[in-house]
């Protein structure tokens, strides 16, 4: 939903050609294509501010979103390796597991540990999807540049309020903001999983299993820490 709020942002007229929600522009239909997409801070700066990094860098707002590593695997697990298993990008990007928890985490430490070695690069989906948050956007390098703004899926509100605070610090129009208000309030990811009874099932398999958590919790450590989220100590320890 975050693309889409901001291609609509960027180009409201190219949004509203294609689309007449947020929760229609997804992955194969996005109205922005990859007008938008960087993939670090010199080349968003190329591409937006006519290569003035320092101006980019100290002027522009850079906002990064946070989730649980928990709810953000689980989340991620649920969609591409068991509701969208057969489908080729996630065949590859959950390591042809079929669904299975375990092989996925396993495999995943195994990517996460040759990426970290310099011995081997991955794919952008399973960099995009399942690596620690603080690997991505160039987080240790410029971390102090980043507005931190946390996703609780059981706190949508908040977060929404301060993703609109933000726009309107940015002099974004009231129209354009009601319209996202109204979108993010009536409407729902087309990939979202977080509820359901899939999503459920995959957290008590998560839970009931002391060693799927020390895993997950090695894998995500660093952002544990870092964003302040409780480690899964007491389930482990049962």
């Amino acid at each position: 939903m975050i693309g889409a709020i901001l291609c609509y942002l960027y180009n409201d007229k190219l949004f509203l050609s294609k689309h007449k929600h947020l929760n229609e522009d997804y992955w194969a239909s996005r109205a922005c294509s990859n007008k938008l997409v960087g993939s670090n801070f010199y080349q968003i700066s190329t591409k937006f501010n006519k290569g003035k990094f320092k101006e980019f860098q100290n002027k522009w707002k850079h906002v990064i979103i946070i989730r649980n590593p928990i709810e953000r695997f689980i989340s991620g697990f649920t969609h591409l390796c068991v509701l969208s298993m057969n489908d080729s990008n996630s065949l590859s990007t959950c390591y042809h597991c079929k669904g299975n928890m375990e092989c996925v985490l396993k495999n995943l430490y195994k990517t996460l540990k040759a990426y970290s070695n310099k011995e081997k690069d991955t794919t952008f989906h399973i960099k995009y999807h399942f690596f620690p948050q603080t690997w991505l956007c160039q987080y240790q390098k410029y971390k102090n540049k980043y507005i931190k703004v946390k996703y609780e899926s059981l706190k949508k509100e908040q977060f929404y309020l301060k993703l609109l605070k933000i726009f309107r610090s940015r002099n974004v129009s009231e129209k354009k903001l009601n319209f996202i208000k109204w979108e993010l309030n009536h409407s729902q990811s087309f990939h979202a999983t977080n509820g359901t009874s899939i999503n459920e099932r995959q957290r008590e398999i998560l839970y009931n299993s002391p060693y799927l958590l020390k895993l997950l919790s090695i894998i995500y450590y660093d952002d544990f820490v870092e964003f302040g989220f409780d480690l899964p100590i007491k389930y482990i320890k049962n």
